[in-house]
């Protein structure tokens, strides 16, 4: 797709390319100055443009590389890790062409990160739900968890509510100064189809319930 008019946004999301390198073709965009802008000072022309590019979660993590067409010449372009929705990456020298001088400004490409169907970004932090049974809720449990680096085993304590969640260190958003924390929110899910012996032990455990979960709400009144 086309960057569109001088000075213009526009663009489009990645496409794969040879080499593993997303490629996309930026040409057209150039002109001889910005709508309405003064043309009788160069310094008055303001030959800078903006595109979009759009990168997957993973690749706004770890950092990727991709080839862009612009003006009929291929740019190697580096996305950084850690980047962000809104973030800018400037190519010095590859904006829009002043043709009586031949001076070019510089294209800046404004980057969305695309969603991610597990974890969600917050500050530095790295936010996710794991879902957990009513035994390890009540028992605790070893439990494998999906992070950036690979699934690693969170400890689950006895007695956790639905909604609590447990903090992994340096497992979050890569920044200038580090990792930030994954916070993983536990949800007990009940079973929904349960066995004949796995009813006869809820059974026996509702008859042996010491405690009264609504116990708190009960004198509660309007």
């Amino acid at each position: 797709e086309l960057l569109g008019r001088f000075g213009g946004g526009g663009g489009a999301g990645p496409s794969p390319g040879a080499g593993g390198f997303g490629f996309q073709d930026f040409s057209g965009f150039a002109g001889a100055g910005a709508p309405g802008a003064a043309r009788s000072s160069r310094s008055s022309v303001n030959l800078d443009a903006e595109a979009a590019l759009t990168v997957s979660f993973a690749d706004a993590f770890h950092g990727t590389q991709r080839q862009l067409r612009i003006n009929n010449e291929t740019v190697d372009v580096k996305v950084p890790a850690g980047v962000r929705s809104g973030s800018k990456l400037r190519l010095k020298g590859k904006g829009n062409i002043l043709p009586s001088s031949g001076q070019r400004g510089d294209l800046y490409l404004k980057l969305t990160v695309q969603p991610h169907e597990f974890f969600q970004l917050e500050g530095d932090n790295l936010l996710c739900e794991v879902p957990i049974a009513p035994d390890e809720a009540a028992l605790g449990a070893q439990i494998q968890v999906p992070t950036a680096d690979g699934p690693v085993t969170l400890t689950v304590p006895a007695g956790v509510r639905s909604g609590q969640s447990l903090r992994l260190r340096g497992k979050g958003w890569p920044s200038r100064t580090g990792r930030g924390d994954q916070l993983v929110k536990l949800q007990i899910v009940a079973p929904r189809h349960l066995s004949d012996s796995e009813r006869q032990a809820y059974e026996a455990l509702r008859q042996m319930r010491s405690e009264d979960p609504r116990q708190v709400i009960a004198a509660q009144r309007l």
